[in-house]
């Protein structure tokens, strides 16, 4: 009975928080370094880390307990504001070119958007050997024009900032090779650009937005289970929750004085362990 009861109040207490936690909502403003390049490359393209901030605000938005307002409202409240625009600049390019994050400066973007969280997203494709790092159109452009074979790889940096601890609460790179088999990485016609466009949505939208939204939704709702004391029982493992095959003995308590009874065939009636209630 005891142990009922145990069970019982550990269930009633995590739905109670589960109740309580389903109430809890986060906001949290996503910024791609290329915020503010709409059509600024040769093909007229989004920018990747714009493409990618979309697929994560989107991502945000369907968990139902984490707001994030979209890209085109973020620049319309920017651009009404040109001092906290002129902020939000100097941030993006701060991260994007030496990966610093100003706490300050991201502070007062947070309370901006009423949000204690700002998530910061850059892309590039760096060069070794050499000290640059390009935006993936760019590099295609130039890659298409001199018929550079290289293994190419695409970095895509996220942090999640907490504005109000200033501090960064969970940070990333992902990975990924744009060049094929014999590294080249070019597009020498419409329809190889347009396929790359389509290819850098499906990877942004199926593996980098769910994996980005996934772990930030981790960080502000763990899945966490208080630990329970353990109990020694002399029960075998699993034996709480199924029944035993093979019938039990039981023992007689006392013993009995009494003259046996017996029926019409003269058989001894045993009526020492009480009325049966389930036949074996």
């Amino acid at each position: 009975m005891k142990n009922i009861l145990k069970i019982f109040l550990v269930v009633l207490g995590l739905f109670i928080s589960q109740r309580v936690n389903a109430e809890v909502t986060f906001n949290v403003v996503v910024l791609p370094v290329d915020l503010f390049k709409v059509c600024a490359n040769y093909y007229c393209y989004p920018d990747v880390s714009n493409i990618i901030a979309d697929d994560v605000i989107e991502s945000f938005n369907k968990t139902g307990r984490i707001n994030s307002p979209s890209l085109y409202y973020v620049r319309k409240t920017l651009n009404s504001n040109p001092t906290v625009k002129n902020t939000v600049n100097n941030v993006l390019t701060g991260f994007k070119n030496n990966k610093n994050l100003d706490f300050a400066a991201l502070k007062t973007i947070g309370k901006t958007f009423n949000a204690n969280s700002v998530l910061l997203i850059s892309n590039d494709i760096p060069i070794e050997g050499a000290y640059a790092r390009r935006n993936y159109w760019e590099m295609l452009v130039l890659s298409t024009n001199f018929g550079i074979s290289y293994p190419y790889e695409m970095e895509t940096k996220v942090v999640l900032v907490d504005t109000y601890n200033d501090l960064a609460m969970w940070s990333c790179v992902y990975k990924k090779k744009v060049s094929d088999q014999n590294n080249m990485f070019s597009a020498p016609n419409a329809s190889d650009t347009y396929a790359k466009l389509e290819y850098l949505k499906m990877y942004s939208k199926d593996i980098l937005a769910k994996s980005i939204s996934q772990n930030i939704y981790l960080r502000f709702f763990p899945k966490v289970v208080d630990p329970q004391p353990l109990v020694k029982d002399d029960k075998p493992e699993g034996a709480y929750f199924r029944y035993e095959s093979a019938p039990s003995v039981r023992p007689k308590l006392l013993e009995d004085t009494r003259p046996q009874k017996t029926d019409d065939f003269g058989e001894v009636i045993d009526d020492n362990y009480g009325e049966m209630l389930f036949g074996i």
